[in-house]
């Protein structure tokens, strides 16, 4: 199977179709206050450098509110009344990302420095609790004659957030064990990843067609892309090359993360490595040779091939999801062209 590294696969339109709208509406709420802690959000979106001066670094792909966007307007619906929801996804997202770079010790992302390795613990802390609030205040944005569906959005990003830290204390949980099944790892991530984008296209499809059942098919549309997409996350932060993942070659190898692949090895092949990956993991920290051989165990084990047969099962679950749905010609060709970048990102 191809690891899906030959070749960087272009940006899809779904993901720079509705930037025009989003980034203004996002600096909006980020960039309306002179307060040094906002100069740290500003560099956080990618808006600044580390002394306050506006410049264009590199972003992140922007996929939970493009997701929100998009489905709402595949499905008939207004954009600029899902523009506050997918607002606040994005802030949500990057509230999430702050803290977990503060809990797993990430230095760099985007290729550039981390938030708390530039102003410290406890400023990158408020400056994440700061942009959570100004999540809920986007969502306080919605104007809708009907009161029930605003009252209906909020709650799936209320529970997205919340299950979104509940999958972040499971994942701390499991570092440095060596007892984490296939199924309480999947269980994880549908929380920690996955809820955001469960709600991303769950939101949108509400605001664009009204319809609690087509919100409820497109909120199983999320749950595969959910897991389709941190599975992915795996395979890069294992085997991605560093100039395309902005992370350190191996990145979780050297962290020691139970990632998808590792959990694989341990179990694969009768347990035949399981003893030596629980020494290797119960070091302090491993060098270069320690790595090399953690990479040797899991291609013996097709760790790889496991993970994006894995991705490519979720990612033909979408696909039949969508076929149901009565998209036009173009937004699902758009679609299916999303969910093949995911398949395939470098990043």
């Amino acid at each position: 199977m191809s690891d899906g590294f030959e070749s960087k696969p272009e940006i899809p339109l779904v993901l720079s179709r509705y930037q025009d709208i989003l980034e203004p509406a996002l600096r909006n709420t980020v960039s309306d206050r002179s307060s040094f802690l906002y100069d740290m959000l500003r560099y956080c979106m990618g808006w600044s450098d580390v002394a306050g001066e506006p410049c264009e670094m590199e972003k992140g792909k922007g996929v939970r509110p493009s997701l929100c966007l998009f489905t709402c307007d595949a499905l008939g619906g207004d954009v600029q009344k899902a523009l506050p929801a997918a607002v606040s996804l994005e802030l949500i997202h990057n509230f999430s990302l702050i803290h977990d770079e503060i809990q797993d010790f990430d230095e760099v992302r985007h290729h550039r420095p981390t938030l708390w390795t530039v102003w410290g613990v406890p400023k990158a802390l408020v400056a994440g609790n700061v942009m959570r609030v100004l999540a809920e205040r986007s969502m306080s944005c919605m104007e809708f004659a009907d009161a029930k569906l605003i009252s209906q959005s909020s709650s799936i990003v209320s529970e997205a957030c919340l299950q979104m830290i509940e999958g972040q204390y499971m994942d701390i949980s499991f570092e440095g064990s060596s007892r984490i099944t296939v199924d309480q790892y999947m269980e994880m991530i549908s929380r920690k990843t996955g809820a955001l984008l469960r709600s991303s296209v769950h939101l949108g499809a509400l605001l664009g067609s009204g319809s609690d059942e087509v919100a409820n098919l497109f909120r199983r549309v999320g749950i595969a892309l959910g897991f389709m997409f941190q599975i992915r996350d795996d395979i890069l932060g294992t085997w991605g090359e560093s100039k395309a993942t902005g992370k350190p070659v191996g990145a979780d190898i050297k962290r020691r993360k139970n990632t998808l692949p590792i959990i694989h090895a341990r179990e694969a092949k009768s347990g035949l490595y399981e003893k030596e990956i629980s020494n290797l993991y119960s070091l302090k920290s491993l060098n270069d040779d320690e790595a090399e051989r953690v990479l040797e165990i899991l291609d013996d084990t097709k760790a790889m091939d496991y993970c994006q047969g894995l991705v490519g099962h979720y990612a033909l679950q979408v696909h039949s999801y969508i076929e149901s749905v009565g998209f036009s010609e173009k937004s699902d060709k758009d679609f299916k062209e999303l969910i093949d970048f995911l398949v395939t990102r470098k990043y």
